[in-house]
């Protein structure tokens, strides 16, 4: 870590220029998105000291269902072990630290591949074979369990070992967000897409209405009115707006029933929230999408997008025909992103490469922004002061 605080030192004076207010202020410099050594800093700054939404509870719907993720190589096993208790932990074996359980499905148990280890679905350790000459005691040993919250119908866990109130992170969306009903919801489906740039390029793309209508012209971008657009912004990098659009739709028009909590709303009501780190969430009038950002290294990054509909939209005539092309939409407007942003990457690492100045429009990009740079030069600020 000691190479990327001298990076982010000398980074520093780049930095300033985006303090600056957002009309004097520039983008953060290029080795922020492909510094190896800042990445891994992030992950430690960052990804294991924020609440992350790791899966919906529908997802595990049944005691014994369980799936497995990775947060930056970070290996997780989210689990059912009882009706009304959802558990997550390290899908590392107490032995050797292999996983003990790939992929999703249903268990009674979780057998480690290398020795046989077994865990309930709980994580609680059933049998060690071969160690009842061990002299270490193992009664009461489980997965090393993280914490749990489940909010709005998503699981969300954090890897610090004294984590932020739960509470105290959400409170600014609990009060703000009245259009984010995802847990009176069901997903429809799940698009997943790996894109070759940094984790945060995709995380600004999704708060820049600068670029809707110019790149997302044929999709959607023709549509948003955004030049009178106002940001809430709130505490630790968060951010949430709205404003109008259309219905998500090739044609424009709306296909699926109105979500029932927007019914008194216009048609073409759009509505945008942004979760620090990784969290994007989208409401039009029919149906919600919640974005997460997974880095995978420091140029790929991993887009998975949950498309929620109301239960009423399950069974409208042609479903599956629409629900195909509400995919293909997503997905087309995901790869029309992806062309960008990865040109943005190559331009990161380039020694001729300036951060150009913010755009109005860039309000909440700003203030993003500016979080990041809070966490990730604390420590720098400490130093300094003793």
């Amino acid at each position: 870590m000691q190479t990327a605080t001298i990076q982010l030192r000398e980074l520093s004076p780049r930095f300033e220029k985006t303090r600056e207010s957002l009309l004097r202020a520039r983008h953060l410099p290029g080795g922020v998105y492909s510094s190896e050594e800042i990445y891994a800093l992030e992950k430690e700054r960052i990804f294991m000291t924020h609440w992350l939404s790791v899966g919906r509870v529908e997802e595990i719907p049944n005691v014994g269902d369980y799936m497995t993720f990775s947060v930056m190589n970070e290996p997780i096993l989210i689990s059912r072990p009882a009706e009304n208790e959802i558990q997550v932990c390290m899908n590392m074996c107490l032995h050797r630290g292999v996983a003990v359980a790939s992929g999703c499905g249903h268990a009674k148990d979780f057998s480690c591949p290398y020795h046989a280890w077994l865990f309930d679905v709980g994580g609680k350790l059933i049998a060690a074979p071969g160690m009842k000459e061990s002299e270490v005691d193992m009664s009461g040993a489980r997965l090393k369990p993280l914490p749990v919250k489940i909010w709005r119908g998503w699981i969300f866990t954090n890897f610090a070992e004294r984590p932020m109130s739960f509470e105290e992170y959400i409170a600014p969306y609990e009060k703000g967000l009245w259009w984010f009903q995802s847990g009176e919801c069901k997903v429809a489906d799940k698009v997943e897409i790996d894109v070759k740039c940094n984790w945060k390029f995709l995380v600004e793309n999704l708060i820049d209405i600068y670029h809707v209508g110019v790149i997302h012209k044929s999709t959607f971008g023709g549509f948003v009115k955004g030049e009178k657009l106002k940001f809430q912004l709130e505490a630790n990098g968060g951010w949430h707006t709205q404003y109008e659009a259309r219905p998500h739709s090739t044609s424009g028009q709306q296909v699926f029933p109105t979500l029932p909590w927007a019914t008194d709303k216009s048609s073409g009501i759009a509505c945008k929230a942004g979760i620090y780190p990784n969290l994007n969430l989208s409401m039009r009038s029919d149906s919600l999408r919640m974005w997460h950002v997974w880095p995978i290294s420091p140029n790929e990054t991993r887009v998975v997008c949950y498309l929620l509909f109301p239960e009423a939209a399950f069974s409208i005539p042609n479903y599956e025909e629409e629900l195909t092309k509400y995919r293909a939409f997503v997905k087309q407007i995901i790869a029309e992103d992806a062309v960008m942003v990865e040109s943005l990457q190559n331009a990161s690492g380039s020694r001729f490469f300036q951060p150009g100045p913010m755009a109005p429009l860039e309000e909440a990009l700003h203030h993003m922004e500016n979080h990041y740079i809070d966490l990730m030069t604390d420590e720098l600020q400490k130093g300094s002061q003793s």
